[in-house]
């Protein structure tokens, strides 16, 4: 809806006195400024549902669409240890890898501190929202998955299959640091179905397999190898 102009709220009303009054210059003159103080209360109300559109809201207006879909800014995550061991040729693997008196534990070893996460960047938060829509509308079917996965990922996310309830979403690319850290704050806002268990692929390339679709033995394809994540635990 086409929110009226200050004038016209104005002059509608202007219309409506009558013609004897029409002739006093000092009358109008009040009724014209009380009414546009009036008029710009109105015009301004109007615009408001405008700016809470999830495409291009911004900052406190943004924040207001999250509440209402159930997904604030902030949110409780175990802060993640770095790993010790021997970092793999390829430099798209997403993890915190470092040597040996650089501070970090065994794999499996250490469950991290208890930490809050904020979602301040209003186009990262954006893209959780537009992912939180498949979940609040229990869409679990994996093409909504897919589409929610590229709201946060990008297009390059890809969701597989796994078969006996389980499923494995695969970013597609190199994960910033800060993405590492909200990777299980990405997993609870997708939408995945009571009793399925997620896993996270690493893969940034094709993955290599038999058929149309899968990368080759000799092009750079990796081995699939999904990773179970627990989107609420220490791991």
């Amino acid at each position: 809806m086409e929110c009226p102009s200050k004038a016209d709220l104005i002059e509608e009303r202007i219309d409506r006195i009558l013609t004897q009054y029409r002739e006093s210059p000092n009358l109008l003159g009040i009724l014209r400024h009380d009414l546009g103080q009036i008029a710009d209360a109105a015009v301004e109300a109007c615009e408001i549902p405008s700016r809470f559109n999830i495409l291009d809201a911004t900052g406190d207006q943004l924040t207001i669409i999250g509440k209402q879909l159930g997904w604030p800014r902030e949110h409780c995550i175990c802060v993640p240890v770095p790993v010790f061991g021997i970092p793999c040729p390829v430099p798209s693997v997403n993890r915190v890898i470092v040597g040996l008196c650089e501070g970090g534990v065994l794999a499996g070893c250490s469950d991290g501190g208890d930490g809050t996460l904020r979602l301040d960047d209003d186009d990262v938060y954006r893209g959780y929202l537009l992912a939180r829509r498949f979940q609040a509308r229990q869409l679990w079917d994996i093409d909504s998955l897919q589409f929610a996965a590229q709201h946060i990922w990008g297009e390059t996310a890809t969701v597989i299959n796994l078969g006996q309830c389980r499923v494995c979403i695969q970013p597609g690319r190199t994960l910033t640091d800060r993405e590492q850290l909200e990777l299980p704050v990405a997993f609870r806002v997708l939408p995945l179905a009571p009793g399925i268990t997620p896993f996270v692929s690493y893969e940034t390339g094709k993955v290599f397999g038999i058929g149309e679709g899968w990368g080759g033995l000799c092009d750079g394809s990796s081995l699939f190898c999904p990773v179970e994540i627990n989107p609420y635990g220490c791991q």
